[in-house]
């Protein structure tokens, strides 16, 4: 048997396929040669689905891209589920979503769940798309269950991402945000759907990695004409009534999804395309925008965006500005000392602190200074962009004044669990042009070398100041001493991790443009290892932060004892550590070494009187597969680790390239 015919006789087609595969997939595989029906393929095992069973099916078409890779994405459904329609080899094909096709073809295991293979696709009629369709949660999406299958999920458009031929669309939901994918179409104005509440249907589909697991989902959809919006958004959010920075995230009982909200502030600081800051009073928020506009410090602007929380504050996401009617003000800096700082009274005002340039170097296409001030290590930050492309003025062990943002960032030794608090535990200073950083006093001319100049002079001109010149030396030889021991004390202090002793960001980085730049002349690869220690927050909880110093610690020499003397092992955050691997022949040693670290890591440690056993996601990419460059690289093995988390954790997660669109 198998389900053939025209409209007329689509009816009891469907009707025969679905009795047929009620019996049961491993009876109907005993009885009949051909799959008729989308779930009979769809619910195959992969080694079954390899074996080329015939498939003949009468479905609709739920999903066409024809510009995809030059090979089109198509999804079909009939009264059984959808199935995934994978081409070899570009058809000559027009269809839209809604039509009524015949496909012929051969079960195949797809990617990542089974697909039908060499299709033979033939038009039968226009008809219209299913009139019924699952209604799903986020959480429901992620189970992967769902695979390909005709799918309703309700949430906010946060987004709209257009490129030539797709639109991708950020959603909103009451579990977590998704991306939902369709065909570009003329005429449709896809920012006008951004903050309204719409219900979308589609066909769900998994976002998996190289080992075909599941590490995400998102929603491959017909048309946004399609979407039935439950509540359209403002016709101008502008005009929505201004909300102050306090109220941006609070709990509210009765919002499950948030709108976007409208604030307004005057302008502290602008970095174009990238944020935006602005202060209300005594309060300030900062927005994620990709907006360039320019407007000047001190102007009213009004903002809309959705709110989300960034390093434990509030910001808004998707964020669009504009000026407000309003006098300009200039807004004056702080001088703060550092300590004063850290306490955090003055986050998101400009300050003005003076301190020591101990560091200078180019971090991820921005502008890092290092200075030190009042016994504690402040990073100052300024687009490279908005430095100019001029030489730098700027020399190590200058006292420099900065003018800028003060940022402050929470670090987990603050944290007050019991309450649910977390209090600042370090600060950056955000500048807003190569202007904010003043010369207050130059490195002193008196100098190891020009000492001994001077001394030389000196030498050659008398011979009766010899015992004289001899005593000099050995003052300035202990001068000499002592200024290098200091120098490269600070030095140290100010490229490692004052708890591990290991390399920090600052040291890691330049060790990274070193292995980049002898594995692009030596054409080799380098691969880059970001361990998480999994659950590190419930150890210090359980036992304090003693002992969590003391995991940190021991876990830190345990990676360093699973790697190679020329690798480089860092401490990058709380619990956070980058391994880099120069000069390896095979991408593969980079993945081995994971597994060895993560076996490493998983023996029981001791800390005091208690024995704990721990374990470790590790995210691996490796050069040139993973990117380029240290900022992509990074990206990279970041993705990589939290979908080693999303797994299970203990786990180890490789970044290899993927599709945009995964079935």
């Amino acid at each position: 048997m198998q389900c053939s015919g025209h409209i007329g006789a689509f009816l009891t087609s469907t009707l025969l396929c679905t009795s047929a595969y009620s019996l049961g997939s491993q009876e109907l595989r005993g009885h009949l040669q051909t799959l008729v029906a989308a779930r009979q393929v769809h619910d195959l095992s992969s080694e079954e689905a390899s074996r080329a069973y015939p498939v003949h099916l009468h479905a609709v078409v739920t999903y066409f891209d024809p510009d995809l890779n030059d090979l089109p994405d198509l999804f079909v459904h009939d009264s059984t589920g959808s199935i995934f329609v994978e081409f070899s080899e570009p058809p000559n094909l027009k269809l839209r979503p809604g039509d009524l096709v015949d496909v012929v073809g051969v079960s195949g295991p797809g990617d990542y769940a089974p697909v039908i293979d060499h299709p033979r696709v033939k038009l039968i009629a226009h008809s219209h798309l299913p009139e019924f369709a699952q209604r799903v949660s986020f959480s429901q999406l992620l189970s992967g269950s769902l695979d390909g299958q005709w799918v309703e999920i309700e949430g906010v458009v946060h987004a709209a991402h257009l490129t030539r031929s797709n639109v991708t669309i950020d959603l909103a939901t009451a579990g977590g945000s998704l991306r939902a994918t369709t065909v570009r179409e003329l005429g449709v104005d896809y920012e006008a759907f951004v903050d309204s509440l719409i219900r979308l249907r589609g066909n769900a589909a998994p976002v998996f990695n190289w080992k075909e697991q599941m590490v995400g989902a998102q929603l491959i959809f017909p048309s946004l004409r399609n979407a039935k919006i439950l509540e359209a958004a403002p016709h101008d959010p502008f005009a929505m009534t201004v909300v102050p920075f306090s109220q941006v995230i609070r709990f509210s009982p009765s919002e499950e999804i948030p709108h976007r909200v409208h604030v307004r502030g005057r302008v502290t600081l602008q970095w174009p395309g990238r944020k935006l800051c602005i202060q209300q009073g005594n309060d300030s928020l900062c927005l994620e925008t990709a907006q360039t506009d320019r407007v000047r410090e001190g102007s009213l602007v009004d903002a809309v965006g959705f709110p989300a929380t960034s390093a434990y504050k509030e910001t808004l996401e998707n964020a669009t500005f504009r000026p407000a009617v309003g006098a300009n003000l200039a807004i004056l800096a702080r001088p703060v000392t550092a300590d004063e700082a850290l306490r955090g009274d003055y986050d998101g005002q400009l300050v003005q602190i003076q301190g020591q340039l101990v560091a200078l170097e180019h971090l991820g296409g921005d502008l890092q200074l290092m200075l030190r001030s009042g016994g504690f290590l402040i990073p100052a930050v300024l687009p490279s962009n908005l430095a100019g492309a001029g030489t730098l003025p700027w020399k190590e062990g200058s006292i420099l004044r900065l003018t800028g943002l003060c940022n402050s960032q929470a670090g987990t030794e603050t944290w007050n669990l019991r309450n649910g608090e977390v209090q600042p535990g370090s600060i950056q200073v955000l500048l807003r042009s190569i202007e904010d950083v003043q010369i207050v006093e130059l490195p002193s001319w008196w100098t190891p070398r020009h000492v001994l100049g001077i001394l030389a002079v000196v030498g050659f001109g008398s011979l009766a100041a010899a015992s004289w010149i001899v005593i000099l030396r050995r003052r300035v030889d202990q001068q000499t001493m002592a200024l290098r021991k200091s120098e490269e004390r600070l030095r140290h202090l100010s490229q490692h991790d004052a708890l591990t002793r290991l390399p920090n960001r600052i040291l890691l980085n330049d060790r990274m443009d070193v292995a980049l730049n002898r594995a692009e002349r030596f054409h080799e690869s380098v691969g880059l290892l970001m361990v998480d220690i999994d659950r590190f927050k419930e150890t210090n909880d359980l036992y304090g932060h003693q002992a969590g110093d003391r995991l940190l610690c021991e876990v830190a020499s345990r990676i360093k004892g699973s790697v190679r003397k020329t690798d480089t092992v860092a401490r990058i955050g709380g619990d956070e550590f980058i391994v880099l691997l120069p000069d390896l022949h095979e991408t593969e040693e980079a993945e081995l070494i994971a597994t060895k670290i993560l076996a490493a890591v998983s023996s029981p440690i001791e800390l005091g009187n208690v024995s704990v056993t721990t374990s470790v996601s590790i995210g691996v990419c490796t050069y040139p597969e993973g990117g380029t460059d240290s900022e992509a690289l990074l990206q990279s093995a970041d993705a990589a680790m939290y979908s080693a988390k999303a797994s299970g954790r203990n786990a180890v997660q490789v970044t290899r390239p993927m599709n945009t669109l995964i079935h």
